[in-house]
């Protein structure tokens, strides 16, 4: 199948857009992105529902990416991620097997392609642990198994905070950050993290 470029993935985007049925809207009320973490939540877009997440990532150079998510069901969506300094493009879906409700956690699985291969795939579950913290866990393969946990704290409806743990054989990595949403349809937010603990 080769490398996705960002021609044909557009093209993808454009048409899957058009052939989408029903309404498609731009966002969800609140919005739910996967923006900041590393982490991934249970939720998935509502049906024909479309959403766009930029980001930038600097450690020794700047990385720019393009992350792009469109559900055609409330059970699934489909995911595009590239970054713009590569031709190539990871493309994903990700399918909501419990949707959480109350204190029922919720529980998903992703997988994601780049090129002809299965480049990751991971499970994830939500859980609401109070009415301003949730934690979220995440196992999966890759090169090797990893583990995530995020815990995050909602000050409001406007304002969170996460602190984060990520480890893959003899790495950790321990991030933290704050999101700040603009309105219902904008969310800024940022990251910082300690590399390679181990």
């Amino acid at each position: 199948m080769g490398k996705y470029n960002c021609k044909t993935v557009l093209f993808i985007l454009f048409a899957l857009i058009l052939l989408n049925k029903g309404s498609l809207y731009a966002q969800i009320d609140p919005i739910a992105t996967e923006r900041p973490t590393q982490s991934i939540g249970s939720l998935v877009l509502p049906a024909n529902a479309f959403q766009f997440e930029q980001g930038f990532t600097y450690t020794d150079t700047l990385v720019l990416d393009g992350f792009f998510r469109l559900a055609l069901s409330d059970l699934g969506e489909i995911r595009l991620l590239s970054y713009y300094n590569s031709p190539t493009v990871t493309i994903g879906a990700k399918v909501n097997l419990l949707k959480a409700k109350d204190y029922r956690p919720g529980i998903a699985i992703r997988v994601e392609l780049t090129g002809a291969q299965v480049s990751d795939y991971r499970l994830a579950v939500m859980q609401k642990l109070t009415d301003r913290f949730s934690a979220t866990f995440n196992v999966g393969y890759s090169t090797q198994f990893y583990g995530i946990l995020a815990l995050g704290y909602s000050f409001d409806n406007r304002i969170g905070a996460f602190f984060e743990v990520y480890t893959e054989n003899n790495y950790t990595q321990l991030n933290t950050g704050v999101t700040y949403a603009l309105n219902s349809e904008t969310q800024l937010d940022v990251t910082s993290g300690l590399l390679d603990l181990v």
